[in-house]
């Protein structure tokens, strides 16, 4: 599979190529999208039946999270600035989770270019 704008890393002996990052991170925000898929449909299955909602409205809102957060994580992966898109994640929770790590790295990087 040929990705736009991912240079070849075919090795000129021949050998076996390892996939380009962008092409794995493509592959599993795909994965994470078929995910997000399959759990929508669950979500709407389940809905269809009032009882179902009555009883489990909770759970039902938790699947819709993690439909959110596939969607989110799929979209960062696909990214070609992964943690400027990180950073904006609109799914609080995600972003929530991620701005402490994103928040240290920044501050490493800055601390390294100035040479602290």
């Amino acid at each position: 599979m040929t990705v736009p704008g991912v240079k070849d890393r075919t090795p000129a002996s021949g050998a076996r190529a390892l996939p380009s990052d962008a092409l794995v991170r493509t592959l599993i925000a795909d994965e994470l999208d078929c995910i997000r898929r399959a759990l929508e449909e669950m979500g709407v299955q389940l809905c269809a039946d009032p009882a179902v909602v009555c009883s489990h409205l909770i759970a039902l809102q938790r699947i819709d999270e993690l439909c959110q957060r596939h969607e989110n994580l799929a979209r960062i992966l696909r990214a070609e600035d992964v943690a400027t898109e990180a950073a904006g994640v609109t799914l609080e929770s995600l972003r929530l989770r991620l701005q402490p790590a994103l928040a240290r790295q920044a501050c490493d990087q800055n601390g390294a270019a100035t040479g602290r």
